[in-house]
C-alpha cells in the first residue's frame, strides 16, 4: 500500500468499510482516481477515493454502463475530500441510491437472461453486489 492511500486511511478512518460500504478484507483497499489519471487527474489525497478492489471495479463497470451514475459517484467521493473526514451516513446513503438505481436500470446487463426475468432480475443484481460488499 502506498503512502498517499495510507494517510487517506488515517484522515478519514477508513479500517472495516471503503467508502461504496464494501468490507476492507486484509487491507484490499485501493486508491481511485476521481479525475482520472489520463484525464490529468494526479494521484493526491483530494483527487482519491478509498475502495476495495471488489468495489472499485464495480465502479468501473458503472462508468461502462451509466457515466451520469459514475460522475454523480465520484460528486460524492469529492464531497468527502472536501470535509477531510470519513463518508457520512448520508453520503454513504446516497452512494447506496445510486448503485441501487444503476441496478434497476442495468439488470439485464448485469445478470444473464436465462438466469432471471423481470423483477427477479434486479433483485438478482442487487443482491450479487450485496454478497460483493460482504465479501461473499
Amino acid at each position: 500500500m502506498d503512502k498517499i492511500t495510507e494517510q487517506m486511511m488515517e484522515i478519514y478512518n477508513t479500517y472495516t468499510m471503503d467508502w461504496m460500504d464494501y468490507i476492507i478484507i486484509n487491507n484490499n483497499l485501493t486508491y481511485h482516481h476521481i479525475i482520472k489519471k489520463e484525464n490529468g487527474g494526479k494521484r493526491t489525497i483530494d483527487n482519491g477515493a478509498l475502495l476495495t478492489d471488489r468495489a472499485h471495479e464495480y465502479l468501473h463497470t458503472i462508468e461502462r454502463l451509466d457515466v451520469d451514475i459514475y460522475n454523480r459517484i465520484n460528486k460524492i467521493f469529492k464531497e468527502i475530500n472536501g470535509s477531510k473526514k470519513e463518508p457520512t451516513k448520508t453520503q454513504r446513503r446516497l452512494i447506496d441510491l445510486l448503485l441501487c438505481e444503476f441496478e434497476l436500470k442495468n439488470a439485464d446487463k448485469l445478470i444473464p437472461k436465462k438466469e432471471k426475468k423481470g423483477n427477479k432480475k434486479i433483485l438478482a443484481a442487487y443482491q450479487k453486489r450485496v454478497n460483493s460488499q460482504l465479501g461473499i
